[in-house]
């Protein structure tokens, strides 16, 4: 004997137009389960529409369902477009629920879903009932947009009419006893400097009861003038018809309002990092609360400006900007790498890369025979096709594979023959910068600046009591630095503290990292350790 869930359902629009009653579909619901002796748990019935399952009852069905998972078998309903109008939510709810050990049925029209034909006609259940209330759906937009277009009025009324029928039965609207308060409110506006909030305010004193929200978009509703909106729809933009109606509100008047209320839009000045006097912005934090400090000038009794770097949430911290760079400008000193190192980078570089044209050639000329000989290899698979020698199967996959590879190697060549002859130019201009870092920033434009603080420092900055400590530099820079100047090793994840600036070291082994500088050059450089 099965336990089971009786579900019915209807939407306003059947229950008037159709006959689809509520009482109906649980007489027949019980006299099945009764015929079949089967008993029933719960009964939950829905007045929403099916196009989502969005609906009061079946939410306290799903949740009865969770409680009684071992005791339910089955949802039964009287056909599946009372279950659903969505194909595919319907589907993720079935699935749902038979993860749960619960099967969904319409007792007029049954599936037994272990069945794999019996999915067809499911899909087809499902399918039907929301390919109509689509059509509906279009009928209804396409009706309402006819109307609004000849000057009705399809929907509620707004504060101050009324909804009415015209004398040949369309629908539109008349002024009501409070259309007076709309156009009292809108002459405030208009002859008053009042903010909208605060006439709203004396319009409740009135009577008139209204949200901020809905006394915003009323002051800028031209239905108070006679007119109505036609929606866009598909190809058509949004237009206004004149209405039906009487207009509350005479034209002066309500444009008025609306140029006052268009000259009072505050242009809000957007947050940007580009400014030359501040280029550490962006790349420094608060020591107290980690957000990124902003910079700003402040101007003296004398009327000179100072410069400051300060946090935006509240917090005390604040220091010169001259201070933090001279800071910065210290630290960069000590990133120095020797001429003869330098000589010796560029040397493994070269033998790691390849930069050597000849090497670079040989490369080139290999995986152009390597691809040749694959393609040869096909067209002799065709011929032997072709010869009946082998099957479609085995040739299909043998050309698929090789295929597969010729793209691989065809990527190669491409990479070797589009890199740069000017390698170790490059190379040389990069260790050039490496070298001497701290001119190189000092000579560089703000938007350079940026660039190599972000390249330097992937960590943050954090300037606190005339120390400085960075969590991490760049990977490659740090183990260039380390290895030739003997900067001392902090733990993983440690940041260094020192009276200028310093910052935390990866331990030995990294992954790969990229170097650019000044737009002039893309270097990728990989160690072992």
């Amino acid at each position: 004997m099965k336990n089971v869930i009786l579900y019915t359902r209807v939407s306003t629009d059947e229950q008037a137009d159709k006959g689809f009653s509520l009482r109906y579909q649980k007489e027949i619901l019980s006299r099945y389960c009764e015929l079949k002796s089967q008993t029933i748990l719960q009964h939950f019935q829905d007045d929403f529409s099916a196009k989502t399952f969005e609906r009061p009852e079946w939410k306290k069905l799903l949740d009865y369902c969770k409680a009684h998972r071992k005791t339910v078998d089955t949802i039964l309903f009287t056909k599946w477009d009372r279950f659903s109008r969505n194909a595919a939510e319907a589907y993720q709810v079935i699935a749902q629920l038979r993860r749960m050990g619960i099967e969904v049925n319409a007792i007029e029209q049954p599936l037994d879903l272990d069945q794999p034909d019996n999915k067809i006609m499911l899909a087809i259940y499902l399918a039907v009932p929301e390919v109509e209330n689509d059509k509906i759906s279009i009928r209804v937009t396409e009706g309402s947009r006819r109307a609004n277009k000849e000057g009705c009025w399809t929907t509620t009324a707004p504060l101050g009419y009324v909804n009415k029928r015209t004398p040949d039965g369309k629908s539109s609207l008349e002024p009501s006893d409070r259309a007076h308060l709309v156009k009292e409110a809108l002459e405030i506006l208009a002859t008053t400097s009042k903010p909208v909030d605060e006439v709203r305010r004396i319009m409740l004193t009135k009577g008139m009861k209204i949200s901020r929200s809905r006394f915003h978009a009323l002051i800028r509703n031209r239905v108070y003038i006679g007119q109505v909106k036609v929606p866009a729809y598909k190809n058509e933009d949004e237009t206004y018809a004149e209405g039906l109606h009487a207009a509350i509100v005479p034209d002066q008047l309500f444009y008025s309002v609306q140029e006052r209320l268009n000259n009072r839009k505050k242009i809000m000045r957007k947050w940007s990092l580009k400014n030359e006097s501040f280029p550490l912005r962006g790349h420094i934090q608060c020591s107290r609360c980690d957000r990124p400090l902003t910079g700003s000038k402040s101007k003296s009794r004398s009327g000179k400006y100072y410069y400051y770097y300060h946090c935006r949430n509240g917090c005390l911290e604040r220091f010169q900007v001259s201070d933090a760079h001279q800071m910065l400008e210290n630290y960069l000193s000590q990133l120095t790498l020797a001429p003869g190192k330098a000589e010796a980078y560029l040397s493994i570089l070269k033998d790691l890369y390849g930069a050597s044209k000849v090497g670079r050639q040989l490369k080139i000329k290999k995986l152009q025979e390597e691809i040749k000989k694959l393609r040869q290899t096909i067209d002799t698979a065709e011929d032997n096709l072709f010869q009946g020698n082998i099957d479609q199967a085995s040739f299909n996959k043998g050309k698929a594979r090789y295929s597969a590879t010729i793209i691989e190697l065809e990527q190669q060549l491409n990479h070797l023959k589009t890199s740069s002859t000017n390698f170790t130019q490059k190379i040389k201009k990069a260790l050039a910068v490496v070298t001497n870092l701290k001119v190189f920033y000092q000579q560089a434009s703000w938007q350079t600046k940026q660039t190599i603080l972000g390249l330097t420092f992937p960590g943050k900055l954090v300037f606190e009591k005339n120390e400085c400590q960075t969590l991490r530099l760049n990977t490659v820079l740090d183990h260039i630095y380390q290895t030739t100047n003997n900067l001392v090793k902090s733990k993983k994840g440690q940041a260094h503290k020192i009276k200028s600036l310093s910052s935390g070291v990866i331990p030995a082994g990294f992954e790969p990292a990229t170097v650019c500088l000044e737009g002039r050059c893309s270097i990728q450089l990989s160690y072992e350790t």
